[in-house]
């Protein structure tokens, strides 16, 4: 993480993190029952030579447990884990506030408080702390001019 990120800002990116792969790996696991159901439902309609919905209907008829009328908002929130984790880790290293702002919208759908909490500190102003690049005191221009470049990222 950058040195200039306070540590409130520090202690919000990483329970974002968290909490995005964490709903992320929930999508991820949705998203396999979406696949094991197409596959019943593909199977049962080559069995009854029926179209999908007559397919659906028999299975249902069969107490058969279907994961069905979730697939949008599944493949969505995978979406939205992925970009959330990329957005927080690119805030992370660059603290760029178009970044941030990116993380924190993206983290209202991941995880609806995470998402605020990051908006809070970004907005607040309590995101960076000031770190003072100039030192006092030099021996000489050999060791200003070696600071300088080991300060500049």
């Amino acid at each position: 993480m950058n040195k200039r990120l306070s540590k409130l800002a520090k202690i919000t990116i990483v329970i974002n993190i968290v909490l995005a792969i964490i709903i992320g790996s929930i999508h991820s696991y949705n998203v396999y029952r979406i696949k094991e159901t197409n596959d019943i439902i593909f199977e049962k309609m080559e069995e009854k030579n029926v179209i999908r919905d007559s397919a659906i209907y028999l299975l249902e008829q069969e107490g058969v447990d279907l994961f069905l009328g979730q697939e949008l908002t599944t493949i969505f929130g995978l979406f939205a884990s992925i970009l959330s984790v990329f957005l927080l880790y690119k805030f992370s290293r660059s603290v760029s506030f178009f970044y941030g702002f990116g993380a924190a919208f993206t983290g209202v759908f991941t995880s609806f408080l995470g998402g605020f909490a990051l908006f809070y500190v970004l907005l607040s102003g309590k995101s960076e702390i000031s770190i003072s690049s100039e030192r006092k005191s030099f021996k000489n221009e050999w060791e200003k001019f070696i600071y300088d470049k080991s300060v500049k990222e």
